[in-house]
C-alpha cells in the first residue's frame, strides 16, 4: 500500500467511514467483538477506575470496552477528525472519556501521566525503527502496563499472505513483525513482555502483548534480591 499513515486519517470522510469499512461485514463484526474482549482481558491486572491512555485512539472503538469495564480513558491521536468520531461514540461516558490531538512520537512528558496505556492497530504501518519511536512515546506516558497489538510475521503467516495475494487481496499491513523483532521493539522502547495473547492464530496474524516498563522489572528484581 502506497499511503502515508501520518496523513491518511486526517481526512473527515476517511474518519467517518473507518469503522463501517472495516467492521460492518460478518467477519468484521466477529473480529471487532473478539478484539474488544481480548483488549479488555489484557488490562485485567490494572485496577478499575485507573486512567488509561489510548494512543492512537482513532474512532474510540477500543476505548469503548475499557470504559464499559470501569476504566477512565484519555485518547491521544494526530487526527482531530478521528477524535471527533470518538467523542460522538463515547459521549454517553461523560468526563470518563477525554481526548486531545497529540503526536506521541514527538511530544514526550517529563513524567508518566497515566496509569496504563494502549497502543493498538498502528505499529504495523511503520518500519521497525519508526515503530520503536512510536512505542517509546506511548511507554513514556504510562506508569505501568502498556498493551500493544501487532501483526505476527511467521512462516505460516507469510504463506497465508502469499495465498491472499494470489487470490487478488491487498496486504492488510505493511510491516508485520517476527518474534525476534518483537523482543527488539520492546527492549528499545523500554518495555518487557509480561503476557501474550493470540486471536485465532490459524486465521489471524494479530498478537496482543501485555508489557511493563523495564524500570519496574528492575525494581521488582532488586527488591527480591534485597529481601533474601
Amino acid at each position: 500500500m502506497n499511503w502515508n499513515p501520518d496523513e491518511h486519517y486526517k481526512n473527515r470522510q476517511v474518519a467517518n467511514e473507518y469503522d463501517r469499512r472495516r467492521f460492518s461485514s460478518m467477519a468484521g463484526r466477529i473480529f471487532n467483538y473478539l478484539e474488544k474482549r481480548k483488549v479488555t482481558r489484557c488490562f485485567a491486572s490494572v485496577p478499575k477506575d485507573s486512567r488509561i491512555a489510548d494512543a492512537p485512539c482513532g474512532t474510540g472503538r477500543l476505548a469503548e470496552p475499557l470504559l464499559q469495564a470501569g476504566y477512565r480513558v484519555h485518547g491521544l491521536d494526530i487526527s482531530g477528525e478521528m477524535l471527533d468520531v470518538a467523542r460522538r461514540r463515547l459521549d454517553r461516558f461523560g468526563d470518563r472519556f477525554t481526548c486531545e490531538v497529540r503526536d506521541v512520537k514527538t511530544t514526550r512528558p517529563s513524567e508518566p501521566q497515566f496509569d496504563a496505556a494502549l497502543c493498538a492497530r498502528v505499529l504495523m504501518h511503520f518500519p521497525l525503527e519508526q515503530q520503536i519511536e512510536f512505542l517509546s512515546g506511548v511507554a513514556s506516558v504510562s506508569r505501568s502496563t502498556v498493551v500493544i497489538n501487532h501483526s505476527l510475521d511467521s512462516a505460516y503467516q507469510r504463506l497465508r499472505r502469499q495465498i491472499k495475494r494470489w487470490l487478488g487481496h491487498q496486504p492488510s499491513v505493511n510491516h508485520p513483525i517476527t518474534n525476534a523483532q518483537i523482543k527488539h521493539l520492546l527492549r528499545q522502547s523500554g518495555l518487557r513482555q509480561v503476557r501474550r495473547y493470540r486471536l485465532f492464530s490459524l486465521v489471524s496474524e494479530a498478537v496482543y502483548i501485555v508489557a511493563e516498563p523495564l524500570r519496574i522489572s528492575a525494581a521488582t528484581r532488586d527488591g527480591r534480591i534485597a529481601s533474601k
